[in-house]
């Protein structure tokens, strides 16, 4: 708990006036009546101020502390500070704390779905946080938009899991297929249903999360971000992480508590401390594109999460709302360029659904897969989270869900160092999550992207073979998606120690 010396409130009632330069006042002042309960905000500077909580919302109190010899330190939170006569709380719009101040509790590198749900966790514990984003504005390109049972249920808390699901598309099912047959395998998430408050996925775009957490955060006083801010070095002082920070007005270097990199797969907070990301490339890029066109009315039997098998491919077919996306694999020996072009889209388009007219593509991308490791999530006050600290495979969608699972432990285990505990609990942190990105996340994404482009007629055939097994079977159904729905990654983190 945070500690503070004695103070008294120095904004005049009058006009509001700092007392920085006035004469002090005597040990409690000419004190008339006591402010509301308050909280360090140690950030700042030595003691500068404090949170005042007024009609239930917070506002910055300048405040003098008072230097007599026989000054106690003493708690802070929910105690009470007394303030002269003719002074009072000053009510104004909190200070812009980011503004001149060059020390900072916890700074974000990264406006995605990780730093996002990271700082609202912080923030809504009371901490301030400063989110910095080298982009203009939230991206709203085309990234992930599978949400899974797991991730959720912790989203839950944070008010955001009714909007993004009027927003998106549930899917209770999902399915392997084997095109222009009737062989399907379909997992039904009602198996699991006493395990979680979601028993389906959800398909919705990242970017209504980032914005719709964006829309909570900038009601709270407490947070800060700040767009086109490029981190231009990372490094340690002083127990503490400084960093170089550039935007298109200037540049500076700061000082924080705690730096949390959540910016993505070519982190340069990552890049800026030289640190080794092993791992390595799958060997097929992945083709998506974005259509408006009611493929459930011409293909039988799909659902809205379909994997397939073509007779010498694949493809996979998800419905978010009145959308799809189809996603395949360059050829053998065919370029990102020939597979994203509109001759080689539309051919595999029609082999989902032949017809005469061109099929009116929206959107198309190309990703390349890895799977990537840091071999800490720490590394002194920088703590790294989502693909900043590991990547996988698309292939299941677990690549956002752990990053926000990440988030969740990464939140609880620095809240408890705020509170007092000793900082080597964050190296649990960096244990807990890096096993299970090790252990349970890359293994089954990686056996998902094996499975879904297998080409050779044996294997397919073992691998549909277990398929069946495991639909046909209630208790093996339940126990394959305790794994892709990422429940049993969630249990394993809070085994490890």
């Amino acid at each position: 708990m945070a500690e503070f010396r004695q103070a008294v409130v120095v904004v005049a009632a009058e006009g509001g006036l700092c007392m920085a330069n006035q004469e002090q006042f005597g040990r409690h002042g000419n004190t008339q009546e006591k402010s509301p309960p308050v909280r360090l905000c140690d950030w700042a500077g030595e003691f500068q101020y404090i949170w005042l909580l007024v009609d239930r919302r917070q506002f910055l109190a300048e405040l003098l502390v008072l230097n007599y010899p026989d000054s106690q330190y003493r708690h802070a939170q929910d105690s009470e500070v007394a303030y002269p006569e003719g002074w009072r709380c000053a009510r104004r719009e909190p200070l812009p704390m980011h503004t001149s101040a060059s020390y900072l509790p916890i700074a974000i590198v990264g406006a995605g779905p990780v730093g996002l749900v990271c700082a609202a966790l912080l923030v809504e514990a009371g901490h301030p946080v400063l989110v910095l984003e080298r982009n203009s504005g939230l991206a709203r390109d085309m990234r992930a938009s599978t949400f899974h049972p797991a991730t959720l249920d912790l989203l839950e808390p944070l008010g955001v899991v009714e909007p993004l699901v009027a927003c998106g598309s549930i899917s209770q099912g999902w399915q392997y297929m084997i095109h222009g047959t009737k062989q399907h395998a379909v997992f039904d998430l009602d198996v699991i249903a006493d395990l979680t408050r979601h028993p389906y996925r959800l398909q919705c775009e990242q970017f209504h999360l980032t914005s719709l957490l964006l829309e909570r955060l900038e009601a709270n006083p407490l947070f800060e971000i700040r767009f086109n801010h490029e981190v231009t070095a990372v490094g340690e002082r002083n127990g503490k992480a400084a960093f170089g920070v550039r935007w298109p007005g200037g540049a500076t270097e700061w000082q924080a508590g705690w730096l949390i990199a959540a910016d993505g797969g070519r982190s340069a907070v990552r890049g800026h401390l030289g640190l080794a990301f092993e791992g390595s490339m799958f060997p097929r890029t992945s083709i998506t594109l974005v259509l408006d066109h009611p493929f459930q009315e011409h293909v039988e039997g799909l659902l809205g999460v379909n994997y397939a098998w073509t007779e010498t491919g694949h493809y996979s077919l998800i419905q978010i709302r009145n959308l799809w996306r189809f996603s395949y694999s360059p050829d053998p020996g065919q370029s990102v360029e020939d597979a994203l072009s509109e001759p080689v889209a539309q051919a595999h388009l029609r082999l989902l659904f032949p017809r005469r007219e061109p099929y009116a593509v929206l959107q198309r991308n190309h990703y390349t897969l890895q799977q990537r490791c840091l071999q800490s999530f720490r590394a002194g006050h920088v703590l790294f989270a989502g693909d900043a600290a590991h990547l996988s495979s698309p292939v299941g969608g677990m690549g956002m869900n752990a990053g926000i699972h990440d988030a969740h432990c990464l939140a609880e285990h620095l809240l408890a160092v705020l509170g007092g505990a000793d900082e080597t609990l964050l190296d649990r942190y960096s244990r807990r999550r890096r096993t299970v990105a090790l252990e349970e996340v890359q293994p089954l994404s990686a056996r998902n992207y094996h499975w879904h482009r297998e080409t050779d007629p044996s294997r397919r055939e073992a691998i549909w073979r277990e398929l069946q097994v495991i639909v046909e079977d209630r208790e093996r159904m339940r126990e394959f998606l305790l794994d892709s729905s990422m429940i049993r990654s969630r249990q394993r983190e809070r085994e490890i120690d």
